[in-house]
């Protein structure tokens, strides 16, 4: 059985800002998203997503957020972390494997 795999290129922003930003700025949001932001606690428990240059919004699965967490937190990025995601397609949806700052 083949498996479905994807790799993501983009700048991870948080759930709760991802929401309370206009879908026509996100990427530059996304851009902007600083570091601290996405380290704070209730955007860890929100989750995180990837957008991409083209402005493709993707968003993790909840068991990225410990990978994302830790890569942002060895990042000496402080605004705008990019980040490559690898994913598989396990139980009928997309699981990430693994997670590298770019």
């Amino acid at each position: 059985m083949a498996t479905d795999t994807e790799t993501l290129e983009g700048y991870v922003i948080d759930g709760g800002c991802i929401r309370k930003n206009g879908r026509e700025e996100l990427l530059e949001k996304a851009r902007e998203h600083t570091r601290e932001c996405a380290l704070m606690g209730h955007c860890i428990e929100s989750g995180y997503g990837v957008v991409t240059e083209g402005d493709r919004l993707t968003m993790l699965d909840p068991e990225a957020t410990p990978k994302v967490v830790d890569v942002v937190q060895e990042s000496d990025t402080q605004e705008g972390i990019r980040l490559r995601v690898t994913r598989e397609r396990g139980d009928g949806q997309m699981e990430t494997t693994d997670v590298e700052e770019l």
